[in-house]
């Protein structure tokens, strides 16, 4: 199918902006790309907006969901996807895409092997619910899978994977992850290559309704971290939840390397002395070193 991309949009309760986005996806100066929306169960009148959108565009396929949860719903989207494509976007239902962001990505992947699983993603523009520019994401510099079992650099919205990632991901679906786009980031890069293009390919709109979410200051981002640790549930998935299933799912695939670094980091959650020896030979580690040093605050506390 040459350089034809699906596209993979999970809609919920999304009506405001989902119009700008999808517009912005059909505007893209790479044009052979297929649309697949699938509404996960909204209860506003998401539904009906995209399928009036899609009636006249017939590169576009919108499906009815039960409510599954942005995780599983994108999932989902990933299993269903035609067998015929070689590259893969996912797309949140309220960002704008910049017209080449597709052309870059495929042309960044193309010349990459591409026999082995790839994962391109990129930098952000931060705006406002009016488009309005606020800031850049930063910049990440080193992917690698000691990074991604404890941090996300993949921005679901940015990702676009090659046929060999689809297929490796959808060959064992987890039963629980923290993010879609985080688990692609973990799974590529153990047994693929994850290129990571400082350059913005998309405008994240912040808005009081994004599931995640960003900050442009490094005192906003403080904040919000701090904010996440003090309303830590019990219950709550956390980092070492998300390598325990990612254990169950492919650790008998991990080289020698990875598998020592993955037990390491799972021998810590019973064991306050392995946390406090491990804090000084620690092989995982985030892009900052002041995240580095929070991570390491966590892992002594048991947070992680």
């Amino acid at each position: 199918m040459g350089e034809k991309v699906q596209i993979l949009v999970s809609t919920f309760n999304g009506s405001e902006f989902v119009v700008d986005q999808l517009e912005s996806v059909a505007s893209q100066t790479l044009r052979s790309s297929w649309i697949s929306i699938r509404d996960d169960g909204s209860s506003d009148n998401t539904l009906s907006v995209v399928s009036r959108w899609a009636e006249e565009h017939a590169e576009c396929v919108v499906r009815a969901g039960t409510r599954l949860g942005v995780v599983q719903s994108f999932f989902a989207l990933l299993l269903e996807s035609e067998p015929d494509y070689l590259y893969f976007a996912f797309s949140d239902q309220d960002d704008v895409w910049l017209p080449r962001k597709l052309e870059i990505a495929v042309a960044t992947l193309k010349g990459c092997n591409q026999d082995v699983p790839l994962l391109y993603c990129s930098g952000l523009e931060i705006v406002d619910r009016n488009l309005r520019h606020l800031g850049f994401s930063s910049r990440s510099n080193r992917p690698a899978f000691a990074n991604a079992l404890v941090e996300n650099i993949a921005t679901g919205c940015t990702i676009v994977l090659n046929r060999p990632a689809r297929d490796l991901i959808c060959q064992q679906l987890p039963a629980k992850a923290l993010m879609h786009d985080w688990w692609c980031y973990l799974v590529v890069s153990a047994f693929g290559n994850v290129i990571y293009d400082p350059r913005p390919t998309v405008q994240y709109r912040q808005h009081s309704r994004n599931t995640v979410g960003t900050s442009v200051s490094d005192w906003s981002l403080l904040k919000r971290r701090f904010k996440r640790f003090l309303s830590h549930e019990a219950n709550k998935l956390i980092v070492s939840d998300q390598a325990v299933e990612f254990s169950r799912c492919y650790g008998h695939l991990l080289n020698d390397g990875q598998k020592r670094t993955l037990e390491r980091f799972l021998e810590l959650r019973n064991d306050v002395w392995a946390r406090i020896a491990y804090n000084g030979v620690m092989d995982v580690w985030r892009q900052r070193r002041f995240d580095t040093l929070i991570l390491r605050a966590l892992i002594l506390m048991g947070r992680v």
